[in-house]
C-alpha cells in the first residue's frame, strides 16, 4: 500500500508541476487567433516600477489593426509600429499594458526591438511630456514650478584675468589653473561669467598676491545652490630676480588614464603606456625641477588611429624645451606598431609660466590628481538590472540603452531599461505550429499510461501474493 502511494504522489507531481515565473519581467504572449485572419497577443510586466515603455514591433504578412491600452496606460503614437505607451505615475505589481491585434495576409511572425522602458522623474520627453519629481505626466507651467526646472549648473563660461592668460586654456570642466605676474603686479582680478544666467560668482573675484606662490579661488554657484571652485595658482615673481628661467627639465612625471610599462626617467625620452580600457584621451602631471611646483598638460586625444602622445615642456624664456614621446598601446593590443608616428598628438606645458598647478604641495604627485570635474549626470539608471523578458516561445536579450538627452531633461533620478528581441514569435495562420498546451498534454497522457503500467503491475504482484 505505502509503494502504491509513492506511485501516486509522482504522478500528481508528474501532472501538477508548476510554471516558473521569474520576478522582474516583461512579457509578450503568444499570439492568440480571434479570427479567420486576426491574431493578438499581451503585452504584461511583473515586478518592475514603470511609468512609459517603448519600441518597435516587426510583423511579416501583417499589419497592427488595434491596440487597447489598459487602465491608467496611453498610447502616444497610435497604431504605429513604432510604440509609445506611458502612465500618469509608476505603475507597480503585475499588470498589463496593452493588447495588441493583428490582421495578417499570409504566414507571419513579429519580433519586437528596441524595448526601452523605465520611471521618468524630473524629465521632459521626446514627446514633450512633462514628468515631475514623483513621475507623474504634469504641465509645462507646474514642471517649471516643481524642483525639477531648479538649475544645477555651477559651471563657467568663460575665465580671464586683468594681467596675464591661465594655462592651460580655459575649459570649464578643468578647476586647476596656472598664470606667472610681474613683480609689480600685487593684486590681480577675474574676470569669471557663469554658464547659466541662473548662477551666481559668489567669491574670489579679487585675489591680493605675495611674492612667490598665491592660490586664488573662485567659487560659482548654481540656482540649486550647489557650488564649483576654480582655483588659479599665481606665481609673482621677486624683484630682485625677474631673469627668465631656461630649465625645461622635469624631476617626476605622472600618466593618468593610461600606465607607463617602465618606471619613469628623466633621462629616458620615450616610453611605452597602456591606454585604460575605453579612454578618449590621456593627460600627464609633472614637477619642475626649476621651481618645484606641480603641472598638468593638456590633454591629448586618444583615438583608433593614435600611435605617440608627445609631452612637450616648455621653460620660462619660451625657448628651451625638452620633450617625451608616449607610445600608445591600446589594452589587449600587441604593440607592433609603437614607433610608428604616422599620427602623432602633442600635449604641452610651459614651466613656471603657462603649466596648470595640480595642487600646493610641491614635493609628492598625487595619484588620485583629476583635473576634469564631473558635470551634472543626466544619464539614466537601471530600473532593474536582473529583471528579464519572458516572451513565450522568444527570447528577449537585455542591454542597457541610456535616454536621449535633452537641453531641458534632469534624469538624475530617471531609470531606464533597454531590451532587444533576440528571436521571433510566430504567428500561425496555415501552418500552425503544435501549441504549448498539445504538448503537455500528450506528455501527461504518456506519463499517465506509463504509470498506470507500473501500477496494474503492482496490484497483480500483490494479488498474487494473496492467493
Amino acid at each position: 500500500m505505502k509503494l502504491l502511494k509513492k506511485y501516486f504522489i509522482l504522478f500528481m507531481m508528474v501532472v501538477l508541476l508548476p510554471t516558473v515565473v521569474k520576478a522582474g519581467s516583461i512579457s509578450f504572449s503568444q499570439a492568440e487567433k480571434i479570427s479567420e485572419l486576426s491574431y493578438k497577443f499581451t503585452l504584461s510586466v511583473e515586478d518592475i516600477n514603470l511609468n512609459y515603455i517603448d519600441g518597435k514591433i516587426n510583423i511579416t504578412n501583417g499589419t497592427i489593426s488595434k491596440i487597447t491600452m489598459a487602465s491608467g496606460w496611453v498610447n502616444k503614437t497610435g497604431n504605429n509600429n513604432d510604440f509609445h505607451f506611458y502612465h500618469n505615475g509608476a505603475s507597480k505589481g503585475n499588470y498589463t499594458v496593452a493588447t495588441i491585434e493583428v490582421a495578417m495576409t499570409g504566414n507571419s511572425r513579429y519580433t519586437i526591438e528596441n524595448l526601452k522602458y523605465g520611471l521618468h522623474k524630473c524629465t521632459i520627453d521626446n514627446y514633450n511630456l512633462y514628468y515631475n519629481e514623483n513621475g507623474n505626466v504634469v504641465s509645462r507651467a507646474e514642471y517649471n514650478a516643481s524642483i525639477c526646472s531648479v538649475n544645477t549648473d555651477a559651471t563657467l563660461k568663460s575665465l580671464t584675468t586683468s594681467s596675464g592668460n591661465v594655462s592651460p586654456v580655459f575649459d570649464k570642466t578643468l578647476e586647476l589653473y596656472n598664470i606667472t605676474v610681474p613683480n609689480s603686479v600685487s593684486n590681480l582680478t577675474f574676470y569669471a561669467t557663469p554658464n547659466s544666467e541662473k548662477a551666481k560668482v559668489i567669491s574670489g573675484t579679487t585675489c591680493s598676491l605675495n611674492v612667490g606662490i598665491t592660490v586664488c579661488k573662485i567659487t560659482v554657484q548654481a540656482e540649486a545652490g550647489n557650488t564649483k571652485t576654480y582655483s588659479i595658482t599665481v606665481t609673482r615673481k621677486n624683484a630682485a630676480n625677474n631673469s627668465l628661467s631656461t630649465d625645461a627639465s622635469i624631476r617626476d612625471l605622472q600618466v593618468h588614464n593610461a600606465t607607463l610599462t617602465k618606471s619613469f626617467n628623466p633621462n629616458t625620452k620615450e616610453y611605452d603606456i597602456k591606454v585604460d580600457k575605453g579612454a578618449n584621451y590621456i593627460y600627464f602631471t609633472f614637477i619642475a625641477n626649476s621651481n618645484g611646483q606641480k603641472y598638468t598638460s593638456q590633454k591629448c586625444n586618444i583615438t583608433p588611429d593614435t600611435k605617440t602622445c608627445t609631452l612637450t615642456i616648455t621653460a620660462e624664456d619660451k625657448q628651451t624645451t625638452n620633450s617625451y614621446v608616449f607610445n600608445i598601446i591600446k589594452e589587449g593590443t600587441n604593440n607592433n606598431n609603437a614607433n610608428s608616428n604616422s599620427s602623432n598628438n602633442t600635449t604641452t606645458g610651459e614651466n613656471a609660466t603657462s603649466n596648470v598647478v595640480i595642487n600646493e604641495n610641491k614635493n609628492n604627485l598625487n595619484n588620485d590628481t583629476n583635473n576634469t570635474s564631473n558635470t551634472n549626470n543626466n544619464n539614466s539608471s537601471n530600473v532593474n538590472n536582473s529583471s528579464s523578458i519572458n516572451q513565450a516561445t522568444e527570447n528577449i536579450g537585455e542591454e542597457n540603452n541610456a535616454s536621449s538627452s535633452n537641453d531641458k531633461e534632469k534624469n538624475n533620478e530617471e531609470e531606464n531599461m533597454t531590451e532587444k528581441a533576440e528571436d521571433t514569435m510566430i504567428i500561425p495562420i496555415i501552418n500552425k505550429p503544435v501549441n504549448k498546451d498539445i504538448i503537455l498534454t500528450i506528455t501527461i497522457l504518456i506519463a499517465a499510461v506509463f504509470i498506470g503500467m507500473i501500477c496494474g503491475n503492482f496490484i497483480r504482484k500483490h494479488k498474487n501474493k494473496q492467493k
